[in-house]
């Protein structure tokens, strides 16, 4: 199999970049989900640039982060974050689940890049599922055919907590 990717980060006034590469997959989620309730918490950046013209895929558990994203941006009161991306196939992904109702996408790169790396973590297995599963109902809340496509994996990792 092969490695992971990695999503490297900048904080520039108040605006945040996320760059993605490599494949993106579940194994991470833990990471960036972290991230995200710690950078949302306290001062909520204004705007939030997503970049994922350097990864080679993504997975169900990213794309649902990338939703998480726009859901913390609208519930912090700001507009809809830009997401790069310039892979038709992660683009027809990206489209197909509605992610381009919540964000402005944008092809080539962002002028500023991200540089630090996100701290790797070391989850539970509950933990990793806990992460998996908001991200898989943050992804579900964006449309009906969301809901239904997502069922089984929310309604399965809820047993699984719950057990």
């Amino acid at each position: 199999m092969a490695e992971d990717g990695r999503i490297l980060y900048a904080r520039r006034g108040d605006t945040c970049i996320l760059r993605f590469e490599g494949p993106i997959r579940y194994t991470i989620a833990h990471a960036l989900d972290t991230f995200l309730d710690d950078l949302f918490a306290s001062e909520p950046p204004h705007a939030v640039v997503a970049d994922l013209s350097d990864a080679e895929s993504i997975d169900s558990t990213g794309i649902g982060l990338l939703a998480k994203i726009a859901k913390c941006q609208r519930r912090a009161g700001f507009g809809n974050p830009v997401l790069f991306s310039s892979s038709p196939d992660i683009n027809e992904v990206l489209c197909s689940v509605c992610l381009d109702d919540v964000f402005q996408l944008a092809e080539g790169k962002p002028d500023v890049q991200a540089g630090d790396s996100l701290s790797a973590t070391e989850p539970s297995a509950p933990d990793l599922a806990r992460s998996i599963l908001e991200a898989h109902r943050a992804l579900a809340e964006l449309s009906d055919s969301n809901r239904a496509m997502f069922r089984d994996v929310i309604d399965g990792l809820s047993r699984e907590l719950q057990a």
